[in-house]
Order: structure tokens, then C-alpha cells, then sequence
């Protein structure tokens, strides 16, 4: 049962300040969009009525994954079937053990299966960092802190083909080494490939899965991509279930169309395209240095700067200052968190809906 506090509406004025500066405008962009499900979907229908491009701020991290995933397909799995089932954790770049520590998701062996035997850890190409919050009952491996991830990746990938990987740089490992880390993969039960896909492009990212479907070959493998920022993963699943696609969408034909250019926020504003911006920030994010360039709307949680802002309104934060439904990074699904301490703010969703409805007022 919810607790929360009935919020407060949001300052009137500021509504019709709001309204007035995305109402007249000819080209308007909604960026940001870290909010929850609600938040999301109130964004969007503003957008349809608009005409505005909308985008969400960890876009690019978006982009790398849901790529791959359209142009060769993605093998994946969860945080707790990585946690319970995997003997060997491999941890791609630094970024996978910077999330791994400071969200210590793999930081319970788990133990529903008996069957799997002692965990072991293999960072490829993570430079000086290592793990300190995995559990881990066997080796911790290293292989290429000189080089870059993708080199390593088709190393690898070479070797459990049996084709020869010619002369290596001198920073590089050994092809012994190389041939021990492919041998510790494939002699895996289930091995997971951890990776940031914020820290590396498409095709280093669709070569990880290439090397996924070669162990698959000869054993079990999957990766677990590390979860978007400020809810961007769940910001995408709204917007395809609404509109047909994934974000960034531009609604200024009056109907839904998906360009990872045309769409882009931070591209629209800089090439003054955009002549009005409303971001949405309450999730994490200030409001980035660009829209200053145009006039601009922001929601933002207390204490994050909005000193660029024409307008800027104090919202709630979902699970925190009011429920709300959110990704949950662990099952990989959509999950209601309570407030953990309720206040009569308004949420992203009320204040939206008031500029759409302000809008709509004025509209002759």
C-alpha cells in the first residue's frame, strides 16, 4: 500500500512561463528524461502534441546495445541468474568493474544451484582496476591492460577458432596468455561477459556477442550489459511500447519517427535547429552546458543546478519522495518503489501534464 504524501501542485506561474515557451515554439526538443514510467509517458504525449523531438540523456550508452541488438541480435542475461548460475565472471573494460564495485550487484555468490562449482573472475582490458566487491571462490585473471578492449576481444576470438593472431604489440600479453584466457572461457559451465556499453562503441560491442555465439559453440555464455543511467533503459521500453520505437523520436510530422541524427537533442540545440528545450533531470543529471544556447524549461530534483533554465520547477523523486515504477537492474523488470521519505512535492508526470494542458488552453 502506498504512503505517499498528496503532493502539492506545481507554481502557476511557472506553469504558464512554461507553457508559453514551448507553445510558440516552432521546433521544440524534450531531453533529459530521466523520470519514471509515468514521467516518461507524459513527456511523450506532450511531445505528440508539440510536434518536439524527444531524447533521453544516456542515449548513447542506448544506442551501442539496442544497435547491436537490431544488426546481429544479443545473447543476455540478468543480474541474478549472473549471480547464481556463473562460474566465471569476465569483466570487459573498466567501466564493468566500476559498476560492479559500486553497485556490488555480483557481490552475493548467490547459491540456489549446488551444481556450480568455484566462481573465478577475468578482467580483459580493464587497465589498472580490479574488482573489489565480486565473489569469488576461484582465480582472478587478467589479460590486456595495455591495450584496447577491442583487440583483446579479437585476440581472443581468433585463438578458440584455431587462426593464427600474427605479431603481437609489445604492451600486449603473450600468445600463451591469450591461449590460457581462451582455454579458461571455453572450460567455463557459464560464463558472463560484463560490459559497459556507455564506454565502448558498436562494434566492439558486437564483437563481444560474436565472441558469445563462438563459446556458445562449446559451451554455455551470455553477457549482462550494464544498466542505463537515469532509467534509460525503461525510458526506451515506454517509448516503444507507445510509439512504435526506441528513443531518440521526433513527432513534428505528427506521428512517431526514429533517427538516431535528426532526433539527437544535444545536435538539434547546438545547430540551433531547437528554439526551446524542456529537460527533465530529476533522476540525476544537471542540465548540461549546451541549453543555454535556447530557452529552456527544466524539472530538476532539490539541489541540482539549473542556473541556464528561463524556468525551472523543484519536482519530486520517484521511490524517494513519492512512488513510483522504475527498471529494477536486478530481475530486468519494471518494479513500484515506495517513497522512502514522502513529500508534497510534484511529480514529473503532474507538472507535465499541467504545461500540456496550458498549452492546450491557449491554443486558439
Amino acid at each position: 500500500m502506498s504512503h505517499d504524501t498528496p503532493a502539492r501542485p506545481a507554481d502557476p506561474q511557472a506553469i504558464a512561463r512554461a507553457a508559453d515557451i514551448l507553445g510558440k515554439a516552432r521546433n521544440p526538443v524534450i531531453a533529459g528524461l530521466g523520470c519514471d514510467v509515468d514521467g516518461v509517458r507524459a513527456a511523450l504525449q506532450l511531445a505528440a502534441r508539440i510536434g518536439a523531438a524527444i531524447d533521453h540523456c544516456s542515449i548513447a550508452h542506448e544506442r551501442v546495445e539496442l544497435r547491436t541488438l537490431a544488426d546481429s541480435g544479443v545473447m543476455n542475461t540478468t543480474v541474478s541468474e549472473a549471480r547464481h548460475r556463473a562460474d566465471l565472471i569476465v569483466l570487459a573494460g573498466a567501466g564493468a568493474v566500476a559498476w560492479a564495485d559500486h553497485g556490488k550487484a555480483l557481490a552475493d555468490g548467490g547459491g540456489l544451484y549446488s551444481w556450480r562449482g568455484d566462481r573465478g573472475v577475468l578482467c580483459l582490458a580493464t587497465g589498472e582496476a580490479r574488482p573489489a566487491h565480486v565473489a569469488v571462490n576461484g582465480d582472478v585473471a587478467t589479460l590486456g591492460d595495455g591495450l584496447p578492449l577491442h583487440r583483446i576481444v579479437s585476440l581472443i576470438r581468433a585463438r578458440l577458432g584455431g587462426r593464427p593472431i600474427g605479431p603481437l604489440p609489445s604492451n600486449g600479453p603473450s600468445a600463451e596468455a591469450i591461449d590460457a584466457v581462451a582455454l579458461q572461457m571455453k572450460s567455463a559451465s557459464f560464463g558472463v561477459i560484463v560490459v559497459d556499453p556507455e564506454e565502448v562503441d558498436h562494434v566492439t560491442f558486437d564483437a563481444i556477442q560474436g565472441l558469445i555465439k563462438d563459446l556458445n559453440a562449446e559451451t554455455r555464455f551470455t553477457s549482462l550489459s550494464v544498466p542505463a543511467k537515469h532509467h534509460g533503459r525503461g525510458a526506451n521500453l515506454v517509448s516503444a511500447w507507445t510509439t512504435g520505437d526506441r528513443l531518440p523520436v521526433g513527432m513534428g510530422r505528427g506521428y512517431p519517427e526514429q533517427d538516431d541524427w535528426r532526433f539527437d537533442a544535444e545536435r538539434l540545440v547546438t545547430s540551433g535547429e531547437a528554439d526551446a528545450l524542456l529537460w527533465i533531470g530529476v533522476l540525476g543529471g544537471d542540465l548540461p552546458a549546451w541549453s543555454g544556447r535556447v530557452p529552456t524549461v527544466a524539472l530538476i530534483h532539490h539541489g541540482a543546478k539549473a542556473n541556464t533554465a528561463d524556468v525551472s520547477v523543484e519536482v519530486g523523486v520517484p521511490g524517494v519522495t513519492h512512488g513510483g515504477v522504475l527498471t529494477d537492474s536486478i530481475r530486468d523488470g519494471f518494479t513500484y518503489l515506495e517513497a522512502k521519505s514522502p513529500q508534497p512535492l510534484p511529480t514529473v508526470a503532474s507538472v507535465v501534464a499541467a504545461i500540456e494542458a496550458a498549452i492546450a488552453g491557449a491554443a486558439p
